[in-house]
């Protein structure tokens, strides 16, 4: 007597479709996913340069602004050492709503 573990035909007829169905979605989302990495790899790419692009922007903007704040700081120096009201360049000036007699 043989024994049929597997009737291959009548499988076929009763899971084709579902095998059918299931490798259609997985084939589907296989394909979304590749689509969405490329996507998602130009964004980053573009944020990269982005990012990069407004660093070194930034970068020169801070570097202009210290050499202007040390311009600034020697020209003031430069003017308090000159000036008649003071007796030496880092003299604290008082307010004028503060009281000299307290």
């Amino acid at each position: 007597m043989d024994t049929v573990f597997f009737d291959w035909p009548l499988m076929l007829r009763e899971l084709g479709p579902l095998i059918g169905v299931i490798t259609f979605f997985i084939w589907r989302d296989w394909k979304r996913e590749a689509r969405l990495s490329k996507r998602i790899e130009k964004l980053e790419d573009y944020q990269r340069e982005t990012l990069t692009h407004l660093v070194e922007k930034g970068t020169a903007a801070l570097v202009q602004s210290s050499e202007v704040i040390k311009w600034i700081s020697r020209v003031i120096d430069r003017v308090s050492t000159k000036c008649p009201y003071m007796e030496s360049p880092r003299q604290k000036i008082p307010h004028p709503t503060e009281n000299s007699d307290s």
